[in-house]
């Protein structure tokens, strides 16, 4: 134990940067699909009902599994499991460019996207891990480092795909093996996190009994229920404006709605970076209370302001709601704080499958109704989650 505690003291922040550097790689392998989609069509004549279930696929493998891997992470964890994720990863994504069937390619592309599953997770607790005593600013790092990469992936996917072909993205397995081996050689395997095989290992006791199973009491579940609520509503705001934020703000007579959704884009990781450092601060409640605030006030300006106002929205809307990123997965450690890996799991996959699903609702009132009438509509449930943020943070000593 002496010898951990000496090398997370003086390398923890290499490893740390090693761990958000593979949050990036995952996250870009994940993000690349979407853009280049297209392209397999072209290469393979999908028709539409294929390529949506390609992004059905890279949404159920790579969201939904997460509480899954999230389970198994708890009990036998590893974080050089995270190296062999980035691996997994960056070789099957990108050998979807080769495949020339399309039943093969979906298989692929969902047995890749499941490695995101593992990932999201077990590196989010290894990251809490390195933090120590800084757990909002060491989270939000891994976190922070990971948003970029869907702009990324969306830039050098649609260019290798344009200039030089789909197949040629088999060349992106080599980033993809040199992250894993910057992350070898970090020392991210040396890391120990609290699992229920380490525990056993350093003889806890009786202690060793209560960790078995989740004990997730009613309280617990009930708690959790409304953290999810929350985290649907804020994936569920955010998707759809990043969706039809151009169009908003078109028929609001805005000439640079591109720019504002750049600007949005932009906010995303810059809100999750500031929201961990003062959660370190300030304390996770207040930041709850506020992001949740201010970004109910940027889809209200959004839905009601005229052509410069609802700008505005746009404009800052992903830093506001990006600002309670961290302190979902924080307050979802303090309400299963014996499964951390399953408790990220379920705050970081289930809202990102269930707030897409849910567009789905809200594209459909915009097709019936408008898209400025379901920006209204959508103000509602998101109001209902803000004021519950005011009661929301589950401590186990309550």
């Amino acid at each position: 134990m002496g010898q951990i505690e000496y090398s997370l003291k003086n390398i923890g922040f290499k490893q740390l940067m090693a761990v958000s550097l593979g949050h990036f790689t995952n996250d870009f392998y994940v993000g690349i699909i979407a853009p280049i989609s297209v392209y397999f069509a072209y290469k393979l004549g999908l028709n539409l009902t294929q390529q949506g279930l390609i992004s059905v696929a890279v949404l159920v493998f790579a969201s939904l599994l997460q509480p899954v891997f999230g389970l198994l992470s708890d009990k036998k964890g590893k974080p050089k499991h995270l190296i062999i994720s980035i691996v997994w990863i960056s070789v099957l994504i990108s050998l979807s460019g080769v495949i020339n069937n399309f039943y093969i390619l979906l298989l692929v592309i969902a047995l890749g996207s499941a490695a995101s599953a593992l990932y999201h997770p077990l590196g989010s607790t290894t990251a809490v891990t390195l933090g120590r005593r800084s757990k909002g600013t060491s989270l939000s790092i891994f976190m922070t480092i990971g948003g970029f990469a869907g702009t990324a992936a969306s830039i050098v996917g649609l260019w290798i795909a344009s200039k030089f072909g789909i197949e040629k993205i088999i060349f992106l397995i080599l980033p993809g093996a040199l992250v894993a081996l910057y992350m070898y050689y970090s020392g991210v395997q040396n890391v120990k996190i609290d699992t229920y095989e380490n525990r056993k290992k350093d003889n806890i006791g009786d202690k060793i009994e209560e960790v078995k199973k989740l004990n997730l009491t009613k309280k617990s579940m009930f708690w959790l229920g409304i953290l999810l609520y929350i985290s649907i509503m804020k994936v569920l705001g955010g998707r759809f404006i990043i969706t039809y934020g151009i169009q908003i703000l078109t028929l609001k007579n805005f000439a640079y709605g591109a720019a504002l959704l750049s600007i949005h884009l932009l906010g995303i990781p810059i809100g999750t970076m500031s929201g961990g450092i003062l959660i370190d601060k300030i304390g996770e409640k207040k930041v709850f209370i506020f992001g949740m605030l201010l970004s109910l006030s940027s889809l209200t300006l959004i839905g009601y302001g005229s052509s410069w106002i609802a700008a505005v929205g746009v404009g800052i809307l992903g830093f506001c709601y990006s600002l309670t990123n961290t302190v979902g997965v924080l307050v979802s450690h303090k309400i299963i704080p014996d499964s951390q890996s399953f408790a990220t799991g379920i705050i970081m996959g289930i809202p990102g499958g269930i707030g897409s699903l849910a567009m789905i609702i809200f594209s459909g009132l915009a097709d019936a109704n408008g898209l400025i009438y379901s920006v209204k509509a959508l103000i509602l449930p998101f109001a209902a989650a803000t004021a519950l943020t005011y009661f929301m943070l589950y401590r186990r000593n309550q």
